[in-house]
């Protein structure tokens, strides 16, 4: 049986990897920011009574709140790892 990893949820790194789609999607730093903070709180709640999550999990939930504040970044994000 493989080992799994496990990681604990970092809010820093949520705004991060928004913030990189937010850049890679032409946005304005300020605006960013604003999304990448958004998106925080919305995963924070998400978080909030749940033991354990699975990355795809977290994911899935930042992509659905992204698509709603900038559905550009929310495709940049989803996108981040392949050739567009």
């Amino acid at each position: 049986m493989r080992k799994r990893k496990t990681y604990e949820y970092d809010r820093e790194g949520i705004k991060q990897s928004v913030l990189r789609a937010a850049r890679s999607a032409r946005i304005e730093e300020g605006w960013a920011e604003q999304i990448a903070e958004r998106a925080a709180q919305a995963t924070d709640g998400w978080i909030a009574d749940k033991s354990v999550v699975t990355e795809a999990d977290l994911r899935k939930v930042l992509y659905e709140e992204l698509k709603e504040i900038a559905p550009d970044v929310a495709f940049a994000y989803k996108n981040h790892d392949k050739i567009i």
